[in-house]
């Protein structure tokens, strides 16, 4: 995978990140890609998922995200995410010895991009090309405006988007997603305004170096 596949991999996975209240509650595969199709994301585009290839592929590379994460709770100990397409659900972390843990065929293969299309790497690559340059957040019709820009930087408490680079956009979104976490004495509210700006920011710079 190159360099701008791995930026919105794990563009995708800060986002469902903040979706762990939603996965306690329960969300299905339906309702998650409809909120990351919706702002302030706009990560998966309407009209591209019309097709069904496109669908797919939609369906592929969410999962491959939700498994990756699932990894990292496990190792965080924050729960178990329960993946499928009927509901994604955070349960109760158990904490079980990894000799004991059973193989998930499912999770094999969705973190095998060969099965995004049963080809090489070099398939592999010209089909992630032909997917994100159909999503959203690629664009010019999603493309922020120079106001809500200009918001984005203030949230992010940073001063310009000129230089700004995306290693230093994300250290900095973590920063304050730390200090403005529920459990840090922030709220639900200004955690999705943080992640809101970081988006916004994200795509413009992405888009930048396309």
């Amino acid at each position: 995978m190159n360099n701008k596949h791995e930026t919105l991999l794990q563009l995708l996975t800060e986002i469902l990140h903040s979706f762990q209240p939603a996965f306690r509650d329960g969300i299905s595969e339906f309702e998650l890609i409809s909120k990351l199709k919706a702002k302030p994301f706009f990560l998966f585009d309407e009209d591209a998922l019309r097709e069904p290839l496109v669908l797919f592929q939609t369906h592929f590379v969410l999962f491959h995200a939700l498994y990756i994460l699932r990894e990292e709770w496990r190792q965080q100990k924050v729960g178990e995410l329960t993946i499928s397409a009927l509901k994604i659900k955070l349960e109760t972390f158990i904490d079980q010895d990894a000799a004991l843990v059973q193989a998930d065929p499912l999770a094999d293969y969705y973190l095998d991009w060969q099965n995004l299309s049963k080809t090489d790497e070099a398939g592999v690559e010209d089909l992630l090309n032909q997917f994100w340059q159909k999503m959203g957040g690629m664009k010019a019709n999603k493309e922020p405006t120079l106001e809500e820009i200009n918001v984005a930087l203030e949230h992010m408490q940073l001063e310009a988007i000129e230089g700004l680079q995306l290693d230093e956009l994300k250290r900095q979104y973590r920063k304050l997603q730390h200090m403005y976490h529920p459990d840090k004495g922030g709220t639900a509210e200004q955690a999705q305004i943080i992640l809101a700006a970081y988006t916004t920011l994200h795509s413009v710079i992405y888009n930048s170096t396309k």
